[in-house]
């Protein structure tokens, strides 16, 4: 399904380029992996890669959306529903159990439950907690980083198109 010259997508959402095929031996004799190179810095030292079997690569990496599939979503953002009545720690599994499954609909629901909870917490006058405002950032930093792939975009460009065709404010 990859193939050398893609762009991939982690199971932490982070965006790889697949750079080559190389044998590696961790132990079990030589097996094929890709050898990968982050799209952006994230948290990595400059020449970082890292590397996926290929034989387990439809598993672990999930592709990047085409512009057809991103343009529909950005048309259904408004349209999809903020979860209500959910606990601090219900929505904590809840939200990492849907991150897990790479679903961009869900989590963009995560993200807009997140945007609508944080509006509550600041006028009741109350805090947004760590771990929300991590996860609200770190999704729609991924969520932003894919969307400049998709369309060509610099991250800043693509943020203010997504607003402009979604009208709704992701980034604000």
């Amino acid at each position: 399904m990859f193939s050398i010259g893609d762009r991939a997508i982690d199971k932490s959402g982070k965006i790889f380029r697949i750079d080559c095929v190389v044998d590696k031996d961790f132990g079990q004799g030589p097996t094929p992996y890709f050898a990968m190179s982050p799209c952006f810095p994230y948290d990595f030292n400059p020449g970082y890669q890292c590397f996926i079997p290929v034989d387990r690569a439809d598993v672990l990496l999930r592709p990047l959306m085409n512009r057809e599939e991103a343009d529909k979503l950005l048309l259904e953002i408004k349209n999809i529903p903020v979860l209500k009545d959910i606990g601090p720690h219900e929505r904590k599994a809840k939200f990492q159990a849907i991150v897990a499954t790479g679903n961009r609909r869900d989590i963009l629901q995560v993200i807009l439950t997140l945007l609508d909870y944080r509006t509550e917490r600041r006028k009741l006058n109350k805090p947004f907690s760590d771990f929300d405002n991590r996860l609200l950032k770190t999704l729609t930093s991924f969520f932003q980083d894919e969307m400049s792939i998709v369309f060509g975009m610099t991250q800043d460009e693509v943020a203010h198109y997504i607003e402009t065709k979604s009208e709704v404010p992701l980034f604000s």
